[in-house]
């Protein structure tokens, strides 16, 4: 299948944990509360949005009141599982006072620097639609294992968006800005389906680049990448 992608460039390691990310920080806003009583207090669970991908765990919060109306959210742990960040909705009854609040989370970053793919898990494994996903594992030329918020199964790389049960597509951006489908990845060529034009395409359909997960250069395009 020629040279296989590192695994460095994917998302998650087939038997290693869940994909995705953990909450790193929250900071406060949206919401009144009153009459807070200094200390610090869990946020309950159901407070708190559910991680995207199967598996994954919801992050441990508590508000530490300082005054009876001012707070911060600690983080005591991040959770795992998230490709987008969590809603936060909590009631200031939970720290002896009134009102609600709104914080807003702000996701890890331990997963950046890795290939972004679109997948349509298979049906049996879970699969309902095509959404992200991040690779686990390569298992054949065109084949890999995906992990998205519905599941895990294996798909085929497609030169396509209209993906059916059991596919998936990488894109790719040019030095031009325009956009392609890649129909073979190898560690070190990307074989090119041209899809959006920005000007002009750099590559004919079929034809290899080089590629990169940095900014696209000439002969070498830019691997959709998170």
């Amino acid at each position: 299948m020629g040279r296989p992608i590192k695994s460095k460039y994917f998302g998650t390691r087939k038997g290693l944990g869940v994909a995705g990310e953990g909450v790193l920080s929250v900071t406060n806003p949206a919401g009144t509360l009153a009459g807070l009583v200094a200390g610090t207090y869990a946020i309950p669970a159901g407070s708190i949005g559910a991680p995207q991908i199967a598996g994954g765990s919801k992050p441990s919060l508590n508000v530490v009141a300082t005054n009876s109306t001012t707070y911060t959210v600690a983080v005591v742990s991040a959770g795992s599982g998230y490709t987008s960040a969590p809603a936060i909705t909590f009631n200031g009854s939970i720290a002896g006072g009134s009102g609600s609040a709104t914080p807003v989370a702000t996701l890890t970053t331990s997963v950046l620097n890795i290939i972004d793919c679109t997948a349509y898990i298979p049906t049996v494994n879970g699969g309902s639609s095509a959404v992200s996903g991040d690779i686990q594992e390569q298992v054949a030329s065109k084949k890999y294992r995906v992990v998205t918020a519905q599941g895990t199964g294996a798909c085929k790389l497609v030169p396509t968006d209209s993906l059916t049960a059991g596919q998936m597509y990488i894109g790719a951006t040019d030095v031009n800005g325009s956009t392609y489908f890649v129909k073979k990845l190898t560690a070190r060529r990307a074989v090119l389906i041209q899809n959006v034009v920005n000007g002009s395409f750099e590559f004919a359909d079929n034809e290899a680049a080089g590629w990169t997960l940095d900014a696209a250069s000439a002969g070498v395009v830019q691997i959709d990448n998170r």
